[in-house]
């Protein structure tokens, strides 16, 4: 860390001390009779926090410490390990013949933070919020209408059919409140009303800090009193705090959980388990050279993904090996017999040569390829400087040899966590990445990709980020939305996708990474496990609604 501005950090750095101590004396963690019993929790390394709530936007979780998570709750919760969903606030639902109508039954006797009655109402009103503002609209869905039938029943309309869609993972929000909301899409939502087990209680960029909802519809939840989510800027900040006793839960994404717990493996433990979720490297298409489809093989060619995923991704992340990407969203059994065999190994900067040879492409004096058109084939990666994914800063420093060795010269340019995710939904990048799946769909992966149409210029893309175009995919797509995932039309539709997978390289597939926690067990208990394996072990993800439920303070 650079010592500029010092006695700022040093002002800051004392309050947090003394932030962190009036929690511990307070906390889950301090034993003491008639306390109460906090937990403290770090979800990602994302700096102070800013008091955003609005559960439509990507951005608002990282920047509100994925606080939200337990705030609102889904239709369905994913299972991340079994690959699956299982009933929230829907308790079940039923599709027409055509996969263009949804009936979803909620369950009864939900009730809002504020008191009032969670109801269809609410539903209808938040599925009728995305189609008038599309930026809300994160998973696609092809909504044309939604109504109330009765107060526990709801009949979503799709514009085409929808079998396969994440309509699932909604999170209603409260039509009182937000009915008010003049710009959903901007409103930062300072004072949430949730159905979670906690609501917020204060916030500062420091601390956030929720108590347990006394109305939650799950009878007996939560055990735990209050939650205070604590912000740091780095990873060791986070993993010397919870050495040092001072947070309860860290989410671990460079550090290796092991090397953390051995210090005290008799109060701390940590469980680390790949999800299904891919990342991805970025080639914008609608600027040169990365317009080119050679240039993206060729680039997929020379990188070594073993490399990172062992050096940047993260403890226990995978290296994607099929071109298709299939076998890295946990569908191996789905990729084409034409390229079951084929595998992208440590990279092959030979191979990668000849592609851009074959292109027209020569080597410059320099050991760089020039284009056709004479110019050096040198391309700018744009990055998060944090994510809950890996290192991927470093990433992009492991890529930029690989890429040497093929002639292509690559730049690393790190941004904020809110920029990067700006610039990546304008298009205003070259090179960049992003993490997909995980949500229990294939479809809904691939569509992620390469959904068509492609957002106009200036539009903020909430899907297809390096905007490629191709009326094919786009027809694939819509196959396999309009199938069942076990019949003929569906497989039919998914190996017409994967050709276009590995001939355009659209996208290019690197590695999957591991969600690993650590947490104490001096302090609560129930958490998932290995031989428990209800929930991802991070508090960044969905999951965390159901762990931060069952969690128990421990007796000592």
């Amino acid at each position: 860390m650079r010592l500029m501005k010092l006695s700022k950090k040093f002002v800051v750095g004392v309050c947090m001390f003394l932030l962190l101590a009036l929690s511990a004396c307070g906390g889950g963690s301090s034993g003491q009779g008639g306390s109460t019993h906090t937990l403290r929790m770090a979800a990602g390394a994302t700096g102070p926090f800013t008091s955003q709530f609005n559960p439509f936007l990507q951005a608002s979780g990282s920047s509100s410490g994925y606080s939200g998570l337990v705030i609102y709750e889904p239709l369905m919760l994913v299972d991340y390990v079994k690959d699956t969903t299982k009933p929230w606030l829907a308790q079940s639902s039923k599709w027409n013949q055509d996969g263009t109508q949804l009936t979803i039954d909620l369950r009864p006797g939900v009730k809002w933070s504020d008191g009032t009655a969670f109801t269809a109402d609410d539903v209808a009103f938040t599925f009728e919020l995305m189609t008038k503002f599309k930026a809300l609209n994160f998973n696609g869905l092809p909504i044309k209408s939604a109504t109330a039938a009765s107060p526990t029943q709801v009949v979503v309309s799709f514009t085409a059919p929808a079998f396969q869609t994440l309509w699932y993972v909604t999170e209603p929000v409260q039509k009182k409140q937000w009915s008010s909301v003049a710009d959903p899409v901007t409103y930062a939502n300072p004072k949430p009303v949730g159905t979670g087990p906690f609501m917020l209680k204060s916030f500062t960029p420091q601390v956030i800090t929720l108590d347990k909802n006394p109305g939650y519809w799950d009878a007996g939840k939560p055990a735990v009193d209050s939650i205070q989510y604590l912000a740091y800027d780095s990873e060791s900040s986070m993993v010397a705090a919870m050495q040092g006793g001072q947070v309860d839960w860290i989410v671990s994404s460079n550090t290796d959980p092991t090397q953390i717990t051995q210090h005290s493996p008799s109060t701390l433990a940590s469980w680390a388990s790949t999800f299904g979720v891919s990342i991805y490297l970025l080639p914008n298409a609608t600027m040169a050279p990365t317009n080119d489809a050679a240039v993206r093989k060729a680039i997929s060619q020379a990188i070594d993904r073993p490399n990172l995923a062992k050096l940047a991704f993260g403890p226990g992340a995978q290296p994607v090996q099929s071109p298709t990407g299939l076998d890295g969203a946990g569908a191996t059994d789905m990729i084409a017999d034409q390229y079951k065999n084929l595998s992208l190994g440590t990279g092959d900067a030979s191979a990668s040569k000849q592609t851009l040879q074959g292109a027209g492409y020569t080597m410059g004096s320099d050991g760089y390829f020039v284009s056709p058109d004479g110019k050096q084939l040198a391309l700018t990666l744009t990055v998060p400087t944090t994510n809950p994914y890996g290192d991927w800063v470093r990433a992009g420093t492991l890529m930029t040899e690989s890429l040497k060795a093929a002639g292509i010269k690559l730049t690393v340019k790190p941004e904020s966590q809110q920029s990067w995710r700006s610039d990546v939904a304008l298009g205003n990048f070259q090179l960049s990445m992003r993490a997909a799946g995980g949500a229990g769909s294939l479809y809904d992966n691939l569509s992620r990709l390469v959904s068509q149409p492609v957002p106009t210029a200036g539009k903020q893309a909430v899907v297809n980020w390096e905007r490629y175009s191709n009326p094919k995919a786009g027809e694939l797509l819509n196959a396999m939305a309009s199938s069942d995932s076990s019949s003929p039309a569906f497989k039919q539709a998914l190996d017409g996708l994967q050709s276009i997978l590995v001939d355009e390289a659209p996208v290019i597939p690197l590695g999957n990474p591991a969600a690993a926690g650590v947490w104490r067990t001096a302090a609560f208990t129930g958490w998932p496990s290995e031989q428990d394996p209800y929930g991802l072990p991070t508090a960044n993800k969905p999951s965390v609604v159901d762990i931060a439920a069952r969690l128990a303070p421990a007796h000592h």
